[in-house]
Parts: structure tokens; C-alpha cells; sequence
């Protein structure tokens, strides 16, 4: 049987109860709500009902709303029928599609569906015709939930089961893809999120229970969404999804190897949020379980993490050894992307102890393989690395030029965390420079990236930067202050050591800009 025919034979039902609405529809605003999770099924069965017997009296128009900033549906709709060549002798019935997009997989109140609710009855002048929307479970959900009035209107929700073969072509577009995160466009990356959630609604739908091969696909998924979040710096998110694979994973012995993976994932999100006793913890029950599977490319990269860990206690010589270990493991199993993470590791504790050219060639030759392989998320990384060591030994035309090339690569795969960082980064040569405004302009640009991801951290460091500039500028104390006292709050939330650091500037600041007069010089 081909595709067609199996996704007619799974759906048949479904398939005949939306042929009849067609087919029965008064010509006005009549609404039914189709629920197809995949875009391949979808376009399926758009093909079925447009040449099928007995709609051959009906004018079926496709119209694309995947706008992600769509606002107002009825006026995007509106101005598509004026598009539409009309057909006299046929009825017409739209077919919406895309507007999943801006709807969204979770959130409160979307701002396209508060619109589509609020001007509900405007569509049955406006728009005289039955409507098909059709969309993937999860904006059906978020649909009924947040435009309940619009929702109400709906004569029908048509579900239509999954394919086999649709399912597993998108596991292999996702969970079995070779492609590294890091080497994804952002659209792609944003392509693999989709697939991924609408994978999950399938693997499995609330109400049902997780058992054998399907627990662990799910499980799967769920690892695979907390590192694409993860990759796009929406750490919250991220934790989310590992936190419930790891849940799932506790209590099968059979799936101890997902749960390792699980823990290590989450100990990379503490690590980079400088919760490094947490990340140590997870970091150790990752290793136990990977040493008892014998999976020792995982255990070459818990190695890493444990040394970056070390690394930032001062224990530069134990992080040394660590790093050499993984090294080992990983050129033992050809392990060319953890070998190279490894080296610029390797290269930055090196340039922590003050060797500089030996750091400078474990960069270089980490930046080769990262090319080798097309992980652009690595590379960048590199060469933020080797500016900062340009920049620090003199050599600023090279070190922008670096970091330039950076933010480009960055802002390709979309990766918005790095981007933010390698502006910081940017600003703090312009700040050496002399050149403040300029410097100005770049922190405020990697403060809304911070704020747009909740990266607070990084968030912090920036603002204590802006503090530091404008309390120099003239009539800018205030502005000064606020920046401070921001950075202060989320530092002293964050139990950071950096708190006392920016605590003071923040006395010395208000001290110089609202000096005590002593009560010597008072005057009577």
C-alpha cells in the first residue's frame, strides 16, 4: 500500500466525517477545526479532500497564515480572499494552515488568539465562508484553552491518526539525525524543536501509559529538546524537559543508560550557570552509571565536566589530569567532536596558568577539527576563545576581527547566548579603547539578548559593565545606580562572590556622586 493509502485506511472515519462537512457546509461562516500533528500527513490529506469524488463541487483555498508575529487573523484572512479567483458554479471553503506558528507550544494568552477571540463575530460578515483550520494537537489545546468564545463556534474537531512511516521519518530527522545541534541555521533548529514537541504528542498523549519501546523513544525525545533549548540558552526550558526524562528514566534499570545521559545534561546547565556543586553531583552520577555500562565516550565527556568544575575551584592540576584522561578515551574511540572540545578546554586552563602560546596551538588545532566536522556552534566558541587572548596580549585589530567572525557564525545557527556573550565581549575592547559610546551601544545590544533568553548571569555582568560607564558619563548617575543595584540583586539571588565586588562599586558610586558633608564643615 502506498502512503496515500495508509493514511486513508488509518483515518477512514475521520476522513468521511470531514467530506460530509464540505460537502454540506452552507456557504457563511461555518468553522471545523482538523487536528493533524505533521506536515507531511497534513499536505496528504489535503490532496485527499481536494480531488476526492465528492467534493468536486467545492472551491478548496489554501491559505498559509506561518507568520510566527501574526497579530490579527481575521485581517491576514480578509485579505487573502481578495486574492482568490472565484469560481461561480463551486462553493468556496478555506483551508488555514500555519497558524500554529504564531500560536505557539506553550505560553499564556498568545496575542493572535486573544485577537481571534475578541473579533469573533466580525468573521461571519467579513468572512462568509466555511473555514477548515488545520492544526497540530498541542494549538488546538492552547486554541480551546485561550480563545474560548472563538473555539465555541466550531462545528467539528476532526482527528486524524499519525502515519507509521511519518512518525519514523521524523525520529530520524530528529533523534536519529548525525547533524550536531550546533550546526544547525536557527530555522532549522527551530524546524527540529517543532518536530520534536509534535514527536512528543505522539510519544505519548496524556492518559496513556509509557511502557517498553515507547517509554524509551519518549524519554528520548525529551533529552533531545532539553539540549535544542539548551543550545538556544533557554536554560528554564531546557531543565524542564531533562528534569521529566529523568523522572521517567528512575525507575527502569533497563533504562539506565538514557539516564545517565539525562544527568550529564542537566550537570552541562548547572555548570553554566556556576551552580557548581549541583553539577558536580550530577556530573558523579552520571559517571557511576556510564563506568558501569561501559560507555566510555559519555565518560570521556562527565570527565570534561568534572574538570571545568575543578577549574573553577582552583584545582588547576587535578582539572589538567581529568582533561588528559578524556583526551585519552576520546582519540582511543575516534571521537573527533569530544576530542575537540576537549583540546579547547585543555587550551583554556592552559591560558588560565599563563601559558599563552601553549594554549594558542591546543586552540588551533581544536578550531581544525570543529571545521572537519561542520560544528559551527564549536568553532565559534574557538575563535571567541582566541580573540579574547588577542585582545588581552595587545593585538585589538586581530582580536575584533575575531570576534567578529564569531558573531557572525553565532548569529547564523541562532545561537543567542554566544551572540550575547561575544557583543559583551566586543564592548569590553571598545571600553579599553576609549570608545564608550560605541561600547555602550554593544552591551545594550547583549543586555536584550540576556533578557530575551533569562541568561541572568551573563545578564548580570553586563549590567555591572553599563553601571561602571555611565556612572563616568556626565548626568548619567541615576542611570548608573539602576544598572548597579539590577546587577547587585540578581548577583546577591544567585549567591554569586561577584556580589561583593559590584556591591562596592555601587557604595563608591553613590559615595562619589552624594558626598557626606562632615560635620565640621557643617554650618550653623
Amino acid at each position: 500500500m502506498s502512503e496515500r493509502e495508509v493514511f486513508i485506511a488509518r483515518n477512514q472515519q475521520s476522513l468521511a466525517e470531514l467530506v460530509t462537512f464540505g460537502d454540506f457546509a452552507d456557504e457563511k461562516l461555518t468553522i471545523g477545526f482538523v487536528e493533524v500533528n505533521f506536515a507531511k500527513d497534513r499536505d496528504c490529506l489535503i490532496d485527499i479532500i481536494t480531488t476526492h469524488p465528492q467534493c468536486q463541487d467545492i472551491q478548496f483555498e489554501v491559505v498559509k497564515l506561518s507568520d510566527p508575529n501574526l497579530r490579527f487573523v481575521r485581517d491576514a484572512i480578509v485579505e487573502e480572499l481578495k486574492k482568490i479567483q472565484r469560481d461561480e458554479d463551486k462553493k468556496l471553503v478555506l483551508i488555514i494552515i500555519g497558524l500554529e506558528k504564531s500560536i505557539g507550544m506553550s505560553g499564556d494568552y498568545p496575542p493572535v488568539l486573544q485577537d481571534l477571540n475578541f473579533v469573533r463575530d466580525a468573521f461571519t460578515a467579513s468572512v462568509p465562508h466555511p473555514i477548515l483550520f488545520i492544526l497540530p494537537d498541542y494549538a488546538i489545546t492552547q486554541l480551546a484553552k485561550y480563545a474560548p468564545d472563538f473555539w465555541a463556534w466550531g462545528r467539528k474537531v476532526f482527528h486524524f491518526e499519525t502515519g507509521q512511516l511519518t512518525r519514523e521519518e521524523a525520529i530520524q530527522q530528529t533523534i536519529g539525525s548525525d547533524r550536531m545541534m550546533g550546526s544547525l541555521e536557527l530555522s532549522e533548529k527551530q524546524e527540529r524543536i517543532d518536530l520534536l514537541q509534535r514527536l512528543l504528542m505522539e510519544y505519548y498523549p496524556s492518559g496513556q501509559s509509557d511502557t517498553g519501546t515507547n517509554l524509551k523513544t519518549r524519554i528520548n525525545i525529551l533529552i533531545q529538546l532539553g539540549k535544542a533549548y539548551y543550545s538556544q540558552g533557554k536554560f528554564a526550558k531546557a531543565r524542564e524537559h531533562l528534569e521529566q526524562a529523568l523522572e521517567l528514566a528512575n525507575d527502569h534499570d533497563d533504562l539506565a543508560s538514557l539516564k545517565a545521559t539525562a544527568l550529564y545534561e542537566l550537570g552541562i546547565i548547572q555548570l553554566n550557570q556556576e551552580r557548581f556543586q549541583e553539577a558536580f553531583a550530577l556530573f558523579q552520577q552520571s559517571l557511576e552509571l556510564q563506568r558501569r555500562l561501559g560507555d566510555v565516550q559519555a565518560e570521556a565527556a562527565t570527565l570534561n565536566g568534572l574538570a571545568n568544575i575543578h577549574i573553577q575551584q582552583d584545582k588547576i592540576e587535578k582539572a589538567i589530569t581529568l582533561f588528559q584522561q578524556s583526551l585519552k578515551l576520546q582519540q582511543r574511540l575516534g571521537d573527533v567532536q569530544g576530542e575537540a572540545a576537549t583540546l579547547s578546554n585543555l587550551a583554556g586552563t592552559y591560558v588560565y596558568k599563563g601559558e599563552i602560546e601553549k594554549a594558542i596551538t591546543l586552540f588551533q588545532r581544536a578550531l581544525k577539527l570543529q571545521q572537519r566536522i561542520g560544528n559551527v556552534q564549536g568553532e565559534a566558541a574557538i575563535l571567541n576563545n582566541l580573540a579574547y587572548i588577542h585582545a588581552h596580549q595587545g593585538d585589538i585589530k586581530t582580536a575584533i576581527a575575531l570576534y567578529q567572525q564569531s558573531l557572525h557564525l553565532t548569529r547564523r545557527i541562532g545561537n543567542v547566548q554566544e551572540e550575547a556573550i561575544t557583543l559583551h565581549n566586543l564592548a569590553d575592547i571598545h571600553t579599553q579603547q576609549g570608545d564608550i559610546e560605541e561600547a555602550i551601544i554593544l552591551y545594550q545590544q547583549s543586555l536584550d539578548l540576556t533578557q530575551r533568553i533569562g541568561d541572568v548571569q551573563n545578564k548580570a555582568a553586563t549590567l555591572a559593565m553599563l553601571g561602571q560607564l555611565f556612572a563616568d558619563k556626565k548626568g548619567e548617575v541615576e542611570t548608573a545606580l539602576n544598572y548597579l543595584q539590577q546587577a547587585l540583586d540578581i548577583l546577591q539571588r544567585l549567591q554569586s562572590p561577584e556580589a561583593k565586588t559590584v556591591s562596592r562599586i555601587l557604595d563608591r558610586v553613590k559615595r562619589d556622586s552624594y558626598p557626606v558633608v562632615g560635620k565640621n564643615n557643617e554650618r550653623e
